[in-house]
């Protein structure tokens, strides 16, 4: 029980601290997900490494915090060769989930030492421990990281509707850096399936470079008129619908992002939930891709 206690604290800690470290960036909505995938991570694997931990460390005196410190970052960064760059967060639960566990461990014993100053001095040597072992996971050897992308993307002037970027296109051209920023020059295609529709028109661009992690609260989004002159479009005229997988019928696969933008209709309401008909749009988007595939220009 006291298990499922400190699952469910750690993901309650790690999804506040995600949610108040981007409310500038409408964080809010951050935490209701975050809280799911870590809640999730944190009893599917979370408390079997932390019964593992007391297994191998029961008859051990001195050296088990540590010890026990040990591995509980070990695993979290183990989770590296699974999910890469979000490894960050297996290895903050981790540390979390340890400290945590310590203390109800220790107001629960009725023979354990009541000094607290020595208690949290043990727990304060832990630290270098972990903090070691995420810097390891940033630089496992032998294996290459791709490095998070923001991006700039740049929307014909007056454009609404969905927009789609698909990543590791074989034979389209990487994704250009400008201080700091991947460019993304968006085109406007006519989709066959919506012809004669209002919403046949779609923002399109292909990319060889292959998808990373996106610092998306970083991302700049410009509508561009024929010039080239840019207009910064404001967060509240922007919806992330957000993007997958496409298997295409020919067993290929192409990973995608995709996003809403209106000139017209921007506000709180469109920033969260985006316009139904371009989410119907986005759908079509999807639907003809996984049939067809690529578009031949």
């Amino acid at each position: 029980m006291n298990k499922l206690k400190t699952a469910l604290y750690t993901s309650l800690i790690l999804s506040t601290f995600m949610m108040v470290i981007s409310i500038m960036d409408g964080g809010l909505w951050i935490f209701p997900i975050v809280l799911i995938y870590a809640l999730a991570g944190n009893v599917a694997y979370g408390i079997p490494v932390s019964l593992l931990s007391d297994w191998l460390t029961k008859k051990m005196g001195k050296g088990r915090l540590i010890t026990a410190g040990f591995i509980h970052a070990l695993f979290g960064g183990l989770t590296y060769f699974v999910i890469e760059g979000f490894a960050w967060f297996a290895v903050i639960c981790a540390v979390i989930f340890f400290f945590i566990d310590e203390r109800l461990k220790k107001k629960h014993r009725s023979h354990v030492d009541s000094d607290n100053k020595r208690f949290y001095l043990k727990l304060g040597s832990v630290v270098f421990v972990l903090f070691a072992m995420i810097v390891v996971v940033n630089w496992i050897p032998g294996k290459e990281k791709d490095e998070g992308i923001k991006s700039q993307y740049l929307i014909p002037e007056g454009y609404e509707g969905t927009i789609v970027v698909f990543y590791g296109v074989v034979d389209q051209p990487p994704l250009e850096k400008e201080e700091g920023f991947s460019i993304v020059p968006v085109g406007i295609e006519s989709l066959p399936t919506l012809m004669r529709t209002d919403i046949e028109r779609y923002g399109v661009y292909r990319t060889s470079t292959k998808d990373q992690v996106h610092h998306v609260s970083e991302n700049q989004y410009f509508y561009v008129d024929e010039e080239g002159n840019r207009v910064l479009i404001e967060d509240e005229c922007i919806y992330l619908s957000g993007g997958g997988r496409v298997t295409q019928s020919g067993g290929g696969n192409m990973t995608y992002d995709a996003f809403q933008v209106t000139n017209s209709a921007c506000g709180e309401d469109f920033h969260l939930n985006g316009n139904e008909r371009y989410s119907a749009q986005g759908r079509e988007i999807e639907k003809y891709y996984e049939e067809y595939g690529e578009r031949d220009e």
